[in-house]
């Protein structure tokens, strides 16, 4: 998907209608002190115009997710920040005092047992996709709560996981996503110039399903934490590798970066 523009521009319509149409900020009364981006509510469905139904730890689990493989792909930060939005209310509404979630939000109209389901179908669990979503946050953002809360899910599901692999595939690639160090490739340059492009096409290689991506041309500015403090070198599109925002020795050279990425991945 990511070498078809095709692809991009469906995603990127149907990201922005859902944005626009289904999803609003709640009120800054219900503002949290340590949420960086308003809490982002989104409906169920769409009919006749109006949006209808309050959304479910799968409904904004799954766009958090989606919007986050999207901002890898444009690096087009307002789908970044809605996503952070989408985190922010599951961690406030939809998180179980013991950990883990609940599929419906506190919110909600009131059930004599809050469901969870955990188990993955042919659609992943809202929890498991959740889980995944606060992982990829935290290596982006470096925010240690975002890790907790999803770690605190995956604990009770690993055995069970282990012993019924097929019921439980997606939390599986959560928990491996934690066991295992993430690689955090933050590149100072416009997406659109050949040496970003460049450094980008090597992130890129292969499948590093313990990976994220940040881009922007201006750091300074840029919505993305991972991407602070980070300069170009001599005018150049610029890679930082890092590990849980340790960095190695940033390069302009796509060579450079693919040694370093397999000198991380072999150690």
């Amino acid at each position: 998907a990511l070498a078809e523009p095709t692809f991009v521009r469906i995603a990127t319509e149907a990201a922005d209608f859902i944005l626009a149409a289904m999803a609003e900020p709640e009120a800054a009364a219900d503002a949290d002190d340590d949420a960086t981006e308003p809490r982002l509510r989104v409906h169920r469905s769409w009919k006749d115009g109006q949006a209808r139904h309050a959304g479910t730890l799968e409904d904004h689990a799954h766009l958090a997710d989606g919007l986050l493989s999207l901002y890898e792909t444009t690096f087009e930060e307002r789908f970044f920040k809605a996503a952070r939005g989408l985190a922010e209310a599951i961690l406030a509404h939809f998180q179980a005092p013991e950990g883990g979630f609940f599929d419906t939000a506190d919110d909600a109209e009131a059930l004599i047992a809050r469901p969870r389901n955990l188990q993955d179908n042919a659609v992943p669990s809202g929890g498991s996709t959740a889980t995944l979503a606060l992982l990829r946050l935290a290596a982006l953002t470096g925010e240690a709560r975002y890790r907790d809360a999803a770690e605190r899910s995956l604990a009770p599901i690993v055995g069970v996981a282990a012993q019924h692999p097929l019921g439980f595939a997606n939390w599986l690639t959560a928990y491996q996503l934690a066991s295992t160090p993430i690689d955090e490739i933050a590149i100072v340059g416009d997406p659109a110039e050949a040496d970003t492009r460049a450094l980008l096409a090597v992130a890129r290689e292969g499948f590093r399903p313990n990976q994220v991506v940040a881009v922007a041309a201006d750091p300074a500015a840029s919505s993305v934490p991972l991407l602070h403090d980070r300069e170009a070198l001599d005018g150049k599109a610029t890679a930082y590798l890092c590990r849980g925002f340790a960095c190695r020795r940033p390069t302009t050279d796509p060579g450079e970066l693919a040694r370093q990425l397999e000198e991380a991945r072999s150690s």
